[in-house]
């Protein structure tokens, strides 16, 4: 630096001794620096001078490209260097700007020559850009590759420097699920798959990768991106198994259908839609029928399903009439793992035709009953089932038939009267006043069975009589019909409950009376049967909290037991006792507290224990007791509601850890007691478990209030540099976990890790020489922070030194170069001179060609390097380019290479300290090449040869000639001259001499002499120095040209002819005369017709002009023809100019009577009401006739012929077309078919019939009727159910209407007053045609504010009604219950080992009976007021038994059809109680004692004398030989007796038994 100041302190002295002027340093402007993005009239710098006599001249020098700055005089002795371009770093870094000055008041003295270097510096001005990546941006991968593997790589550049030019890469969070992105190879960036791929879900993924620079220096200019768009297409794998569309599958089919009828067609796809393979399809299995699956076939490519056998459905009785066939489809691969199947089911229902009558089990029956026997009670049948039985096997309506007795004289009623396939029919009793014995002991009549839904009526007969037995008829009585009386629960055996007595009015045994016990429970009683009194009985279980009613049944027998009974209720309260300790609603509490050590803390939310008893106040009432684990008396209860709350402050650190599994789990464990209060007080304990839970108190420390580290300047990213470390006495996992952060000081150079290590940033350049300002030292504010909350944290100061390495490489001042050489320069020729700089001392720079980019023509086409690449070359010591072969520019115009300068004293060896430059060559021309003409001259044929005829206008374009000169710019340009011609030709043509547009310059004619052929020659020159040509011949020949048109000569007046439409091919029209005056091929004359007629009319040769008929006419299509005649000269030539004329000939079409009338639609319906009157007009037919509508062909007229609407509709005017009725339809409904004939008038007479179809309209006189649900129903819903939850089924049908009519749909009744309709909604379904009550709007909570327990509102059910009838309607009053979000399924109070429920009922007692009382079930929360749902749940296939709630909330076991003892002895029923919130009920649950929402019913039946004796010996079968020797087969009980059978001997024993 010192000799530098020397040396400029000399130059001055010197300038100043010689009398000049001169710059004083530092303002000599050497060197500048200057950014990029400086604006013009940016001042760079100033230049001042000394020893300046007068202005100072200051003049620019140099090469107009690196003038990037001018002067701007400031005074005589200074000037602002000022900015005058624009600037690109990217593009040229490093200016050498040559300037000059002069003192003008020096003039003697030259300019004085300076040059200025200037470098521009960057900034961040550039966005990446990505340089390598997928081919089209696209990749492909299988379905099934693995995850991990990398799918595909991308790279970016940025030219700008430093942190501008560093680039990171971001991976779309969207892209986040599939894919996982790394850095490799250095700036590379890798997407591997993360997540499997699935062809269906997605087959092709757009995967965006975002390259963003590191911004400008130290971060303060802003960061530029760019964004690339990946699309990673997945091919698919055979992988996935086939799918069965269009689920479920259900036919319909009818039995007995013939083998081979199609029932249906399955369809299946591969979800492998990418490649899918062919399907095959087989039929696996038929349930519950196995034995039925070679019923049915399958095509195992098409999938139609048809029928191999007849099927019969009462074949099909035990599984009513349904079938379910399973269908396998898989995959047609030839590779054994892709063989991939699925399996759906058929439901097949096999519909029933009326193929069965009903029918009796006999046709003759004998029967016996007591006379005054009471209404309804069954007569005896002496047959085995003990009555008639019918059937007929048939569905639904085939199978549905009345049982009816004709003959009785109104004495019985069979039960039931209408049979559904099959029934055991009771004859009953209806007039008990006329079986009298003694008036009528035998009754004879018969019962027919008979269709009553079918069109067939089948029926069948059978013959009853019936004996009637004499009998006693008293009964005892009651004085009432119910009792009812009480016991303590814990009475003992022999205590008194009541006394029943019963009276009867026969004498003798008739009138002595035993009583009994009936029903569940009486097994807790005892019942003296002479006295009636009721006492406790031993080994009695009664437990008022299970059982608090029995409801029993007391007998009264008279004849000692033996005969006539009758029955009273009997109703026995059990009182309260106090036997049950509380209960807790659970066996262990739990809870959470957080450590509060200044106040006692509070639980997240009330924290109560509950526990109840089921014995009835005050032993119900309980008292609560902490009474073991509070040592410290940390906590309270509330003896009343058994509310827990804290005492005392609770600090978590001085808490012992009390688990194995956890430091950090930390409790207390209480016993708390409940008692109840009554006499006799009894006490349970249960287990409170109480956590308590850390609070962030503690902030983290660090060991060191400082860190020292050093760093070299070139380390990499990540190199470790310290740890630091701090502590939190906090213990639990987030308020004593650290992370470290450092808060100040770091910017991009470093950063720290979880764990506190401090790290080289990833993107850090810690050269300070390369950092603004300068810096060999960081001090860092590093913070801890722990995961608490609130978040606490604590500081250090970390200070890191840079040491200094030598690691700089040399740079190129100017990053591209220009020169510019002419081609065929001398050997040796300098043309550019490159420059490089090395910061560091010790270097030797080197340069070399590197490389030869590329080199183009001057069309810009790429030529091979080998072409150029040993025209220049370059000194190695100071990078001057010199020429080094002959450059031809004809061969490459431009040329790009690289350079490359390489520090060889470089330390470190192993990595090369190069930087490169390109240069640019242009190679500029020399004239020596002259004009080539283009083809069609060639050097085969070195000429020109044109064709014209005669007579072209002026100015015609003949051709254009080209000349092409491979020299560029003027040496480069061709122009064109007419040299000479042997006719004139110059005259005749001419050519521009620009363009080279030959074109004509005056008539030429044919037949003027020498005008044959025109020949001259056309010379091509450039515009060089000196200039260069060549010269072509033309040769022109001349053709001759037809110039005369045809004319007609023999048109028809009008031009109009007539033909009549039955006109026969061939016909002629009209014969067409032309002339032309052209001579030869031209003069001869054609003649044509348009193309859109020659279907229809034609010439019969071209040179005859006759016209004729070719095809058929048909005067109703068309009636008249316009014809087009072309009469042309030269026809015979299909490509020789011809000359034509045109005229038009108008051909009339004349009529025949070939149409019958044709009515105006294919098919007619027309509607009339009922109602109609006589004469009423229905509708109008129309028929038209396309013959002359001036002649009578077209006229028509109508008359009705046939049809089942005859008798009520007639066309009264034959003209009109118009239908009217003709008799009164009043009753009448449905289609009605009228056949109608239209007739012409024509010759000869021509007809048409027509169907005409007339509803009969219904009119809308009924309203719907709801048929669900029942009425009074209540709806259910839960209080959290969310939006569209169904809640009830609507259904209405209006029966008396038809159509529109009988067509409903529901809809909410609005209500002005009450806004509980805003809530629901009705969505209808068409295929069931029912109305769904749905949710429609969030209902508010039950128990909060405007909640509500009950919704009340209307449903209208309204038919649709034909268009101009009244709508009906129907209204439903709907209760929708909310059911709270507590609820849960009410339970029994009984113990698990309960016995069942037990129940009497004699046989065929008439339903419905009350059978007895349930004990009502309830929740275990007292404070639930929800209702309760009983319901069948099991061991009542039959549906005999159900369960009423009474208006008093009892609950009632109803028997609901009639029971027989002989058929089944007793049942096993399973009561269940629900919360009413389920839609769907089971209805085959099987008894289990644990589960306290079931509650089990045993009915017993008890036995009435309703059964004949039956034989139980079989039928002897034997033969007996006669005196003629027949032999006879007696199927009968058959006795014999021989010649020699001694008097006494037994003949026949025959045992009868009874069933009861």
């Amino acid at each position: 630096m010192f000799c530098l100041l020397l040396f400029c302190l000399c130059e001055v002295l010197l300038h100043i001794a010689s009398g000049t002027p001169v710059p004083l340093p530092p303002y000599d402007l050497k060197r500048i620096s200057v950014f990029e993005n400086a604006t013009i009239g940016t001042v760079l710098d100033i230049v001042v001078f000394v020893g300046v006599h007068d202005q100072i001249q200051l003049v620019l020098n140099g090469s107009q490209e690196d003038r990037i700055f001018g002067f701007s005089v400031v005074n005589v002795t200074a000037a602002n260097v000022v900015l005058t371009k624009n600037l690109n770093r990217e593009i040229k870094d490093y200016y050498l700007v040559r300037w000059s000055y002069q003192d003008k008041g020096q003039r003697e003295i030259p300019y004085i020559m300076k040059s200025t270097q200037v470098y521009v510096l960057d900034v961040n001005d550039n966005p990446p850009a990505f340089t390598e990546y997928p081919p089209d941006e696209k990749v492909q991968a299988v379905e099934n590759v693995a995850v991990g593997t990398k799918l595909f790589e991308v790279s970016a550049q940025d030219p700008d420097q430093d942190l501008g030019g560093a680039v990171v890469y971001h991976l779309d969070p969207k892209n986040a699920d599939y894919f996982a992105g790394n850095i490799v190879d250095g700036n590379r960036f890798a997407v591997s798959l993360k997540k499997q791929f699935d062809y269906q879900e997605k087959s092709i993924h757009e995967v965006n990768i975002t390259a963003e620079d590191g911004g400008g220096v130290e971060g303060y200019e802003p960061r530029h991106h760019t964004s690339i768009q990946i699309y990673v297409e997945v091919i698919d794998v055979p992988n996935k198994p086939p799918t069965f569309l269009h689920l479920p599958y259900t036919v319909d089919m009818y039995e007995h259908l013939p083998p081979g009828t199609e029932l249906m067609q399955v369809a299946a796809m591969d979800q492998d839609t990418g490649q899918p393979l062919p399907l095959l399809f087989s039929l696996t299995a038929s349930q519950p029928r196995p034995d039925l699956l070679h019923r049915f076939m399958i095509d195992r490519e098409t999938g139609v399903v048809s029928i191999v056998d007849e099927i019969d459905r009462e074949s099909l009785l035990d599984v009513d009439g349904r079938l379910n066939l399973e269908v396998t489809v898989t995959k047609d691969a030839e590779e054994a793992e892709w063989r991939l199947n699925a399996t759906t089911v058929i439901y097949i229902h096999v519909l029933d035709i009326n193929d069965n009558r009903p029918g009796f089990d006999s046709g003759v029956y004998n029967g016996s009953v007591l006379e005054n026997s009471p209404y309804a009670i069954p007569v005896t049948i002496d047959f085995p089932e003990g009555g008639i039985y019918v059937h007929d096997y048939d569905a639904f309506e085939n199978g549905t038939f009345e049982v009816t007795i004709v003959g009785d004289g109104g004495l019985f009623y069979l039960q039931p009267g209408i049979v559904q396939n099959e029934a055991n029919v009771l004859i009953r009793v209806k007039d008990s006043s006329k079986l009298d014995y003694e008036k009528l002991s035998v009754i004879s009549f018969d019962i027919i069975a008979k269709e009553t839904k079918t069109r067939e009526q089948l029926s069948s007969r059978a013959q009853v009589t019936i004996y009637v037995e004499d009998t006693n008829d008293n009964f005892p009585k009651f004085a009432s019909g119910f009792y009812k009386a009480s016991v303590v629960e814990n009475a003992l055996f022999g205590d008194f409950v009541t006394q029943i007595n019963a009276s009867d009015v026969d004498s003798g045994d008739g009138g002595i009376i035993n009583y009994y016990l009936v029903g569940s429970g009486k097994e807790n009683f005892d019942m003296d049967e002479v006295s009636g009194v009721i006492t406790v009985a031993r080994g009695s279980h009664l437990d008022r909290e299970t059982i608090s009613k029995y409801y029993l049944t007391v007998e009264a027998k008279d004849n000692l037991g033996a005969g006539n009974r009758n029955s009273t209720q009997l109703e026995i309260d059990v009182l309260d006792y106090n036997d049950n300790v509380p209960v807790f609603q659970s066996e262990l509490y739990e809870s959470f507290l957080i450590e509060n050590d200044n106040v006692p803390p509070e639980f997240r939310r009330t924290f109560v224990v509950k526990a109840s008893s089921s014995d009835l106040p005050p032993s119900s009432d309980i008292s609560y007791f902490i009474i073991d684990g509070d040592h410290q008396k940390n906590f309270s209860i509330d003896q009343n509601s058994g509310q827990i709350t804290a005492a005392t402050p609770i600090d978590y650190e001085k808490m012992d850890v009390n688990s194995t599994d956890s430091d950090y789990l930390r409790y207390f464990n209480l016993t708390v007691m409940a008692m109840s209060r009554g006499l006799h007080a009894l006490n349970s304990t249960t287990t409170v478990i109480i956590f308590v839970e850390d609070s962030n108190d503690n902030a983290p420390e660090f060991e060191q209030q400082l860190y020292v580290g050093v760093v070299e300047e070139n380390a990499s990213a990540h190199t470790v540099v310290l740890q630091v470390a701090a502590a939190d006495k906090d213990s639990t996992p987030f308020n004593g976990h650290i992370q470290y952060r450092i808060a100040h000081g770091g910017g991009d150079k470093f950063v720290i890790t979880d764990e506190g290590v401090v790290l080289v940033g990833p993107f850090a350049n810690l050269d300070p020489d390369q950092t603004n300002p300068r810096a060999d030292a960081y001090n860092l504010t590093v913070m801890a922070y722990d995961d608490g909350t609130p978040r606490r944290d604590g500081k250090t100061i970390v200070h890191i030194t840079v040491t200094d390495v030598n690691n700089k490489s040399p740079f190129f001042v100017k990053n591209i170069y220009d020169a510019r050489v002419v081609e065929n320069t001398d050997i040796g020729t300098v043309i550019a001179k490159t420059l490089a700089s090395d910061s560091d001392e010790n270097h030797e720079l080197q340069y070399q060609i590197l490389s030869y980019d590329e080199g183009r023509d001057e069309f810009h086409v790429l030529q091979q390097a080998s072409a150029y690449d040993s025209w220049f070359s370059i000194d190695p010591s100071d990078g001057s380019l010199y020429v080094n072969g002959s450059a031809d520019r004809e061969s490459v115009e431009m040329i790009r290479l690289t350079i490359q300068v390489e520090d060889v004293n470089a330390s470190d060896s192993s990595k090369p300290q190069i930087d490169t430059a390109q240069v640019y060559i242009t190679i500029t021309d020399t004239n020596d090449n002259t004009p080539e003409f283009q083809p069609p001259y060639t050097a085969e044929t070195p000429y020109y040869l044109i064709k014209l005829r005669e007579q072209v206008p002026t100015g015609t374009l003949l051709m254009t000639i080209r000349a092409v000169d491979r020299d560029k710019g003027e040496n480069g340009k061709v122009h064109f001259d007419i040299l000479s011609s042997n006719n004139s030709g110059v005259d005749l043509v001419g050519v521009d001499r620009t363009s080279g547009e030959l074109r004509v310059k005056s008539p030429i004619d044919y037949d003027c002499e020498g005008c044959q052929w025109i020949n001259f020659t056309v010379i091509a020159y450039d515009h060089g120095s000196p200039a260069l040509n060549s010269s072509a011949p033309f040769y022109i020949e001349v053709e001759d040209m037809n110039d005369n048109t045809p004319v007609f000569t023999n048109l028809p007046v009008n031009k109009s002819v007539q033909v009549w439409e039955n006109a026969t091919l061939g016909t002629e029209v009209y014969h067409i005369l032309a002339m032309d005056l052209d001579h030869g091929v031209y003069g001869k004359v054609g003649f044509f017709i348009d193309k859109e007629n020659q279907e229809k009319f034609n010439v019969t040769n071209p040179n005859s002009g006759r016209v004729v008929v070719n095809g058929d006419l048909d005067r109703e299509a068309v009636s008249n023809y316009r014809l087009w005649v072309q009469a042309t000269d030269n026809y015979l030539d299909p490509f020789g100019e011809r000359k034509e004329s045109s005229e038009f000939l108008d051909i009339e079409i004349l009529d025949v009577n070939d149409n019958a009338p044709v009515f105006s639609s294919s098919s007619l319906l027309f509607r009339v009401k009922e109602s109609a009157a006589v004469g009423t007009l229905v509708g109008t037919v129309v028929a038209t006739d396309a013959d002359d509508p001036q002649s009578n062909n077209s006229k028509i007229v109508y008359y009705t012929v046939d049809g089942n609407g005859s008798d009520f509709f007639h066309i009264p005017n034959a003209e009109s077309g118009d239908i009217r009725t003709q008799s009164s339809m009043i009753g009448l409904y449905g289609l009605y078919e009228l056949v109608v004939i239209a007739k012409d008038l024509g010759e000869p007479s021509l007809a048409s019939n027509f169907s005409v179809t007339i509803e009969l309209v219904d009119e809308n006189i009924n309203a719907p009727v709801f048929l669900e649900p029942a009425p009074g129903a209540l709806a259910r819903i839960h209080e959290l159910d969310p939006i569209n939850t169904e809640i009830e089924e609507l259904y209405a049908r209006d029966e008396g209407d038809r159509g529109l009519n009988s067509e409903v749909r529901y809809r909410m009744g609005e209500d002005i007053h009450n806004d509980d309709y805003m809530f629901f909604g009705i969505r209808y379904d068409e295929e069931t045609q029912k109305g769904y009550l749905y949710l429609a709007k969030q209902l508010k909570p039950r128990d909060g504010q405007n909640g509500k327990k009950y919704y009340k509102f209307d449903v209208i059910a309204y038919d649709l009604g034909e268009p101009g009838e009244p709508q009906k309607e129907a209204v439903f009053h709907v209760i929708v219950y909310v059911v709270s979000k507590n609820a849960k399924e009410p339970k029994f109070s009984r113990p698990h080992d309960e016995p069942a429920k037990v129940f009497e009922i004699l046989e065929h007692t008439e339903s419905p009976w009350k059978l007895g009382y349930l004990p009502p079930a309830s929740y275990e929360d007292p404070e639930i007021d929800d209702p309760v749902c009983y319901y069948v749940a099991g061991g009542d296939p039959t549906k005999r038994f159900k369960v009423d709630i009474t208006h008093s909330d009892d609950i009632l076991f109803v028997q609901t059809n009639e029971l027989d003892r002989e058929e089944v002895q007793f049942y096993d029923v399973v009561v269940k109680a629900h919360n009413c919130v389920n839609s769907t009920l089971d209805t085959r649950l099987h008894y289990e004692a644990a589960d306290l929402t079931q509650l089990l019913v045993h009915i017993q039946v008890l036995d009435i004398n309703d059964q004949p004796p039956v034989f139980v010996n079989t039928i002897e079968e034997f033969d007996k030989e006669i005196i003629n020797g027949t032999s006879v087969n007696y199927k009968d009980y058959v006795s014999g007796i021989t010649v020699t059978s001694k008097v006494g001997s037994i003949v026949s024993e025959q045992v009868k038994v009874s069933n009861n």
